[in-house]
């Protein structure tokens, strides 16, 4: 294990540990030497391997991907995704970004937006309550930049549309399928505003919000996809 991520055993003796192998269906890391993996126990595992101290700077580590598998379908491990915005402690890991995530049994890659915690220092941990299930592996874990940026959140139309951009009271916003929840986070993270929608058009006042960088995340049944907007 790298000296500085933080392995925590809090269930059965078993815990995570890095692996070059794990038997012969399980034979290779996805790149490199070596990988993380967590193995079964007959009781139930409270295990948790926290990141080292990452500062999320918009445009440059703002996007979290790494590539997991399991050994196998019928007995499959899920791991949550969690993020401490103050310390490498189960107390500090309040926020969810990933629940319940189960690998397929080739490695799969996992890409997730951390653009509401931009201008923050986070902990990003794995963590796992399984009993008696198989063998996960995590591996190739890396942050790098969000290639969204605001000029994209103008002609990006591949699911909706925001504009005007810059915008200075009321912002216009149009997705490919129905909207169910728009929330604006300011660049340190917070959430300043919210609204529900159930439709596939929808305005939000911002006249309100002080002038700045904003991220608009747009959900709807299949994804959630983050915009950057300039509030005049």
């Amino acid at each position: 294990m790298p000296a500085d991520w933080t392995v925590i055993n809090g269930g059965d003796p078993g815990t995570w540990e890095t692996w070059t192998s794990y038997d012969s269906s399980f034979n290779a890391p996805h790149s490199g030497t070596h990988f993380l993996g967590l193995e079964y126990g007959s009781t139930a595992h409270d295990d948790y391997v926290i990141s080292p101290a990452i500062v999320v700077t918009a445009g440059v580590s703002d996007k979290l991907t790494f590539w997991a598998r399991n050994r196998g379908a019928g007995l499959a491990e899920t791991v949550d995704v969690k993020i401490s915005t103050t310390t490498p402690t189960v107390a500090g890991l309040t926020n969810t970004l990933a629940a319940a995530v189960k690998p397929p049994t080739s490695w799969n890659q996992y890409t997730y937006d951390l653009t509401p915690y931009v201008g923050q220092t986070i902990y990003i941990a794995f963590h796992s309550t399984t009993t008696d299930i198989w063998f996960i592996g995590i591996d190739d874990f890396q942050i790098s930049a969000n290639s969204l940026s605001v000029s994209d959140a103008k002609a990006d139309n591949s699911r909706a549309s925001i504009y005007p951009n810059p915008v200075k009271d009321i912002l216009y916003i149009k997705n490919k399928t129905k909207i169910s929840e728009i929330n604006i986070y300011d660049f340190n993270g917070k959430l300043v505003k919210k609204e529900m929608m159930s439709s596939e058009n929808g305005t939000v006042n911002v006249s309100e919000l002080a002038a700045g960088n904003y991220i608009v995340k747009v959900k709807d049944r299949e994804t959630e996809k983050g915009y950057k907007i300039i509030k005049k």
